[in-house]
C-alpha cells in the first residue's frame, strides 16, 4: 500500500491558500479601483467557491442530521410528557367514575332508608363479594355484637336482595335471593293490593328474565302487570310490608298451589355496596314491651 506524503498536501495547501490570499488582495484592489477582476482572480475563486461546497457537504450533512436528532429527542419528551397527561387524566376519570357510582349507591341507600322509617334496622357496608360467587353470598361488616341474626332480611338499592345465613362477631354472611341458598327457608310475600291480596312464597329465581319465582299461592285471584309484590310478614322470620318488586308475568301452565307468578325485583343486584338488615318492625318492638 503506498504510503500517503502528507508534506506534500501541506505544501499544496499552503500554496492554495497563499494563491487564495492574493487573488482575494488583487480583487480587493480592482473592486476599488471598479476594474474587472482578472481570470487569475476568477479562477482561483471558482477553485475555492467549489472547494468550500465539497468540504461544506460533509459539515452541513452532520449539522441536518444533529438537527433530526435534536427534533427527535424534543419530541420524543413532548411524547412521554402527554403520556403522563393521559395517564393522569385515565387514573382521575376511573377515580370520577368511582365516585360517581358510589355517591349514587349513597343516595339509593338515603332513599331506602327513608321509606324504612317504621323498622329497626342497621346499616352496614358489603366487604366481601367474589366474582365466581357474586350471584350467591356477600359479606357485611356486621355481625351478632350489633345485634344480627340468621334469617334476617337484607335490603339495598330500593328493594329486598337477601337474607343472613351465617352470623360472626363482627361480620355476617348473606345468601342473595339470586341464589338458591336465600331461599332454603322460603320468603312469604303478599301480591296485590293490602285490601284485596294474595299471598305465596318465593321458592325460585329465574335468571333468564331476571325475576323471583312466587308459588304456592293462596288465591286464584288475577293479577296486572306492576302490581306490587310486599313480605307478608306470615313466616314469622321477617317483617311485612318491605319492599320486594313488582309483577311482570306468570306461568299459564301451572294452577292451583303450582301456579307461577314472576316478580321483577326492586332492589338491583349488580352494584351492591350498602345494606339494611331489618331486625324488626317498629310496632313489633312496642308490643314486645
Amino acid at each position: 500500500m503506498k504510503k500517503i506524503n502528507f508534506s506534500k498536501i501541506i505544501i499544496i495547501a499552503l500554496i492554495m491558500i497563499i494563491s487564495a490570499c492574493v487573488a482575494i488582495m488583487v480583487s480587493a484592489q480592482r473592486y476599488k479601483a471598479k476594474q474587472t477582476p482578472s481570470a487569475m482572480s476568477l479562477a482561483i475563486n471558482g477553485t475555492v467557491g467549489g472547494l468550500d461546497k465539497i468540504i461544506g457537504v460533509p459539515f452541513d450533512f452532520f449539522q441536518d442530521k444533529m438537527s433530526d436528532v435534536s427534533n427527535l429527542l424534543t419530541t420524543y419528551e413532548k411524547n412521554a410528557s402527554l403520556s403522563k397527561q393521559v395517564s393522569k387524566l385515565t387514573d382521575e376519570s376511573v377515580e370520577l367514575s368511582s365516585l360517581k357510582a358510589e355517591n349514587k349507591a349513597l343516595k339509593s341507600a338515603l332513599a331506602l332508608e327513608n321509606t324504612l322509617t317504621n323498622y329497626e334496622k342497621i346499616s352496614s357496608n358489603v366487604v366481601v363479594r367474589t366474582p365466581n360467587a357474586w350471584h350467591d353470598v356477600m359479606t357485611i361488616d356486621k355481625g351478632k355484637s350489633d345485634g344480627l341474626k340468621e334469617d334476617m332480611i337484607v335490603m339495598s338499592n330500593g328493594g329486598v336482595v337477601g337474607r343472613i345465613v351465617q352470623v360472626n362477631k363482627t361480620t355476617a354472611k348473606v345468601a342473595l335471593l339470586t341464589s338458591d341458598k336465600a331461599l332454603e327457608n322460603k320468603i312469604p310475600v303478599r301480591l296485590g293490593s293490602a285490601s284485596n291480596p294474595a299471598y305465596g312464597l318465593i321458592t325460585g329465581y329465574d335468571a333468564q328474565q331476571n325475576a323471583f319465582i312466587v308459588s304456592q299461592m293462596s288465591s286464584d285471584m288475577t293479577f296486572s302487570k306492576g302490581d306490587a309484590v310486599m313480605t307478608s310478614g306470615l313466616g314469622g322470620n321477617s317483617p311485612a310490608d318491605l319492599t320486594v318488586g313488582e309483577i311482570i308475568g306468570e306461568n299459564k301452565d301451572t294452577k292451583g298451589i303450582n301456579r307461577q307468578v314472576y316478580v321483577k325485583p326492586t332492589g338491583r343486584f349488580d352494584n351492591i355496596q350498602f345494606v339494611f338488615v331489618i331486625k324488626r318492625g317498629l310496632n313489633e318492638t312496642n308490643a314486645g314491651e
